[in-house]
């Protein structure tokens, strides 16, 4: 029996379900384990959805009821048959949620479309093919035979519209398209699903992107970009952290660029968000910060000022991690 059937067979077995994503959650987390706490609802069964960190305001529309918090989760996690985690397997991702204790992870399952893992869960579906956790989440209610109304379907396409860039991204496949069709015929409208998610920005948000363009340094033949916000441009501006996302992809639009960063401090620590075209593997460089991700887009956080850090990452970006120039066969089939 395979990972995928085994969390199949818990999902319908089990009466209470509680879906875990990470923290700093994004488009393909909320959308993941919202589009399961709904289908989970319409079949039946007991289920809550917790977020370990605030819910962003661009995604606020997607959960079926406020999202429980990390507060929360000892209480939910005693009463639940079944945790469910997407997203992520990798237990600092996971601020404020302690799966150490054994019981837990008896009763957790994780479902990840990343690389790198970590020992949280009793059974872990990864599959890095999948071009968003939301593809492996419509899978299992597919298998599960769960209903599936439009507020599932658009959950799930904003999920894999956020981790494909609205399908500009390489990750972008025929399992994806395929999955958005049928995502379509259920109500999903594609046109209003873009402004809610690109066209509802607030003020704010303009000003940081101009802060974080101001700050663009261009390194290495220009084909590095490096972008840092700092703690009191967010004083300044007013804005919030979750108002960065996405911000790192301006910098791939400079046609040299071929390694994007943006480093952004706040709260004693810089994080640090990384993107890059197919001749650079930026998962690897992140993971030797303790960060993670996919070869085309990863994220670490370091207790390091910007500026230290900025240094190290650049040491960093070296060979076999970057192939400067034309990608080579092997790159490209990666």
């Amino acid at each position: 029996m395979t990972e995928f059937d085994t969390i199949v067979d818990r999902l319908r077995t089990a009466g209470k379900i509680l879906f875990v994503t990470h923290a700093r959650p994004d488009g393909d987390g909320i959308g993941s384990g919202s589009a399961m706490t709904i289908s989970a609802l319409l079949a039946g069964k007991e289920a809550m959805f917790l977020i370990p960190d605030a819910l962003p305001e661009t995604y606020a529309f997607l959960p079926p009821a406020p999202p429980a918090s990390a507060e929360d989760f000892n209480r939910l996690a005693q009463w639940a048959d079944l945790i469910v985690i997407v997203d992520t397997s990798v237990p600092a991702q996971l601020t404020g949620l302690d799966f150490s204790a054994e019981w837990i992870k008896a009763k957790t399952v994780a479902v990840d479309h990343h690389v790198t893992s970590g020992d949280i869960a009793s059974v872990l579906w990864t599959d890095p093919t999948a071009s968003a956790a939301g593809i492996m989440a419509g899978e299992l209610i597919k298998a599960l035979n769960w209903p599936m109304d439009e507020r599932c379907a658009e959950s799930l396409s904003a999920a894999v519209l956020s981790d494909t860039g609205w399908l500009r991204f390489s990750n972008t496949d025929a399992r994806s398209l395929r999955a958005l069709a049928d995502w379509t015929l259920l109500g999903f409208q594609p046109d209003r699903l873009y402004r809610k998610l690109y066209q509802n920005d607030r003020p704010t948000r303009i000003r940081l992107a101009a802060r974080a363009l101001s700050s663009l340094e261009l390194l290495e033949g220009d084909r590095i970009a490096v972008m840092t916000l700092r703690r009191q441009d967010f004083q300044q501006i007013g804005a919030s952290a979750d108002e960065t996302e996405n911000l790192v992809n301006e910098a791939l639009r400079i046609s040299s660029v071929v390694i994007a960063m943006l480093l952004v401090e706040q709260d004693g620590q810089t994080r640090v968000s990384l993107r890059s075209r197919e001749e650079a593997n930026v998962a690897q460089i992140a993971a030797q910060f303790g960060g993670g991700g996919h070869a085309r887009a990863a994220g670490l956080r370091s207790s390091d000022d910007p500026d230290s850090l900025k240094t190290k990452l650049l040491g960093a970006c070296a060979a076999p991690v970057v192939t400067w120039g034309r990608p080579s066969r092997a790159s490209r089939r990666a």
